[in-house]
């Protein structure tokens, strides 16, 4: 019997702190406080809380949810292009890859390079041009083959 005469007045306790009004001022400063004792020199207003009408959040909680969802759509869609883009690289890497080491090998194992002039006729490549060509082939085999 004790405990349910101590339990409901903890409950009226604890109801009336329910009622207890919230103070809002602004100091000289303009920061805002908040209390619940109004300021002293304070102008005092009014407010209807309840005026105000009810805070759906459910929707607004449904509305956070598709945000997130489209936003991790967007996101997946974006990796996945960018995964695609880096695949699409790669194949073309790995083509040049062949090209140039197929060439390098043709340069290095040619006793000599030729190349055609005006009328169609092969003339040979200068020693010091074709050690450029093979060092810009070594380059690209070094560019594209990692």
């Amino acid at each position: 019997m004790v405990h349910k005469t101590f339990f409901t007045l903890i409950l009226l306790l604890v109801s009336f702190s329910a009622f207890a009004e919230i103070y809002k001022w602004v100091d000289e400063q303009g920061k805002t406080h908040y209390g619940d004792k109004p300021a002293e020199n304070a102008q005092q207003m009014d407010v209807d809380i309840e005026a105000k009408g009810h805070i759906n959040t459910g929707q607004r909680r449904e509305d956070k949810r598709k945000k997130l969802i489209d936003a991790y759509a967007e996101d997946r869609a974006r990796e996945a292009e960018e995964k695609k883009k880096k695949k699409e690289k790669r194949a073309k890497n790995q083509h040049k890859c062949t090209v140039a080491k197929d060439r390098l090998g043709r340069y290095e194992r040619a006793r000599y390079l030729y190349d055609f002039d005006s009328n169609g006729s092969r003339i040979v490549v200068p020693d010091t041009v074709r050690e450029k060509s093979t060092e810009a082939l070594r380059q690209q085999v070094k560019k594209y083959c990692k």
